[in-house]
């Protein structure tokens, strides 16, 4: 049998219910009807109900939720308020992370255990290939930038990623701090020029005759990701079992993180 659970959102405000499916159904149904008693109609729900839910949740609320309109020429109605949608936008936000919490829930590789993991797969989507995970062990700026040394995941590899100061107090970084590293795969350099030498073994090579995806392999396990045009990769003859050592700019590393 598969698991199919049903997730409904409700929140309390002092202990009373301040909104709930039903009560986000009601609004919802105003902002298209423009009509209290239309709404409480279109849900299947008596105007009295409406009424009420609509009253608790003006009462709870910091701000109203609904506007009336008397008179003019298009008659009277009742509107939500612009912090109404936003209300609304944030429901629906919070009740597709809860269904997409429970899609990870299956997948052993996703630590539940660490937020910004967590919440990466949730919802982080980027185009960088390479996406790795570590904590802060060095920091090392001045007054304008510097850089930060990150312990992987694998508890082996270390990364150094430059920042400028600015960034270092936005993002709030402190020692042992959970950053997730973005770098995209052209970036990856297939010699040892750069800082962040890393000795890697060929796990696979993939090309459409223009571009070459190289998956590198770490001793630890851990994957990481090249693409290369590949006119200029040949001389490497790069075969899966190769041993080489990559390198990766400090500048090309971007650092993410939940503040």
């Amino acid at each position: 049998m598969s698991f199919s659970p049903e997730i409904l959102l409700t929140i309390n405000s002092n202990q009373q219910l301040f909104t709930d499916p039903r009560r986000i159904a009601l609004l919802k149904a105003i902002d298209q009807t423009g009509s209290l008693s239309q709404a409480a109609k279109s849900i299947g729900i008596s105007y009295k109900t409406a009424w009420d839910a609509m009253s608790e949740i003006n009462r709870l609320a910091p701000t109203p939720f609904l506007i009336t309109i008397t008179g003019g020429k298009n008659g009277g109605g009742t509107k939500l308020s612009a912090y109404a949608v936003r209300f609304i936008q944030l429901y629906d936000l919070l009740t597709h992370i809860q269904h997409n919490a429970f899609n990870i829930l299956s997948d052993d590789n996703v630590p539940l255990d660490d937020i910004l993991k967590a919440t990466a797969k949730l919802s982080l989507q980027t185009s960088a290939r390479n996406q790795l995970y570590g904590s802060v062990k060095r920091i090392e700026t001045n007054n304008i930038a510097g850089f930060i040394t990150v312990l992987l995941g694998d508890n082996q590899t270390e990364l150094k990623a430059y920042i400028t100061h600015k960034s270092l107090e936005r993002l709030k970084l402190t020692m042992d701090k959970t950053v997730l590293l973005l770098i995209k795969a052209p970036l990856i350099e297939l010699n040892d020029s750069l800082e962040n030498c890393l000795s890697v073994t060929v796990e696979k090579v993939t090309t459409d005759g223009e571009w070459t995806e190289i998956a590198f392999c770490l001793a630890s396990g851990m994957m990481l990701y090249a693409s290369k045009l590949t006119n200029t990769v040949k001389d490497y003859a790069l075969v899966a079992g190769k041993k080489l050592t990559i390198s990766i700019d400090p500048q090309h590393i971007i650092v993410a993180t939940l503040v």
